[in-house]
């Protein structure tokens, strides 16, 4: 029987629900945005993003100026969908998901791509991502799932992986008919609920993604209080965890990934411009093995290995200044 995980628990079938409590609080409150450089995501050999679908806005505040300038109605289906889609990216960030829209006439039915960065994987293990937002009143049925299958085939060219996940987001509870399918699916996938304004309310994943290694992922719920001290009310949210602990949001990743690689580079005992970096890793590719190569971030370079690379860099280098 596939197993499928559902906000705090296991359920097989429909039994009860095997509640967790998580007792560790590592909130994390980064606020900065990190720009990984082209070097370091081809260290980390995290894919490239096609090219956004509209050059005018590439996140929720972005788009909220340019509707505004457009006079774009609220109620307009462009509006609410895009304005869905930049708050699930917005939101999965918050979980150690790198997201880009792609959202366009020839997306695949694919809305957003990228990677997410769970512990024990923030490098070049991380998992390719592909994600559908499903912005209906509507109840959806078992389709939307075999939908989410179908993208799989046509997923962009870095995304054509072992280890792609696809997630289904609505603001929407899964049905039941939706949950059986997801469970009898031969591909790993998730669904998340997340309403309108970022609240994430249900998270569910089957057994082909447990595969993947995302046994330590959990569900928890939070309560808190509104901002009005006199209403005293009380909110509930479901965060998503990792081993009973809060997960390192993608600030804090890209912050982890950008002093990892400046500390590879330094490593080799160089001063290199970021062009140069690229040519240092044409370099390792060219002079080392393929094995040795292809696990730079896991595996230690020996000293005559890594002196062949310093001097046909150095070389390299050389050639290159005596033409200019």
């Amino acid at each position: 029987m596939r197993l499928l995980r559902l906000r705090h628990g296991l359920v097989a079938g429909y039994s009860p629900l095997i509640l967790r409590t998580s007792i560790c609080r590592c909130f994390s409150s980064s606020q900065v945005h990190h720009e990984l450089t082209p070097f370091a995501r081809r260290l980390f050999k995290l894919p490239l993003a096609p090219s956004p679908p509209s050059q005018h806005h590439n996140d929720l505040t972005t788009f909220l100026s340019y509707a505004e300038h457009i006079s774009l109605p609220e109620t307009s289906t462009v509006y609410v969908g895009t304005h869905y889609e930049y708050t699930v990216l917005q939101t999965l960030r918050r979980y150690a998901l790198s997201l880009d829209r792609i959202g366009g006439r020839d997306d695949a039915g694919i809305d957003l791509v990228g990677t997410w960065h769970l512990p024990e994987r923030e490098r070049e293990r991380a998992l390719r991502v592909l994600v559908q937002c499903k912005s209906l009143k509507a109840k959806l049925g078992p389709n939307v799932v075999r939908e989410l299958e179908g993208t799989f085939r046509q997923a962009p060219v870095g995304w054509r992986t072992a280890e792609t996940v696809g997630v289904l987001v609505s603001p929407r509870e899964a049905t039941k008919g939706v949950r059986d399918t997801l469970a009898r699916s031969a591909y790993p996938l998730f669904w998340m609920m997340i309403e309108r304004d970022g609240t994430l309310k249900q998270a569910l994943w089957n057994a082909r993604a447990e595969e993947l290694g995302v046994g330590p992922l959990g569900v928890e719920t939070r309560y808190g209080t509104t901002e009005n001290a006199e209403s005293g009310s009380i909110t509930k949210e479901m965060l998503l965890t990792w081993d009973g602990c809060d997960i390192p949001d993608m600030d804090q990743v890209e912050q982890k990934l950008i002093d990892f690689a400046e500390q590879w580079v330094a490593s080799w005992g160089m001063d290199l411009s970021e062009t140069q970096k690229e040519e240092l890793l044409d370099t390792v590719e060219r002079v080392l093995t393929h094995d040795i190569s292809t696990r730079l971030l896991d595996r230690m370079i020996s000293d005559t290995d890594r002196k062949k690379v310093i001097q046909a860099l150095q070389e390299r280098l050389a050639q290159q200044q005596a033409s200019d």
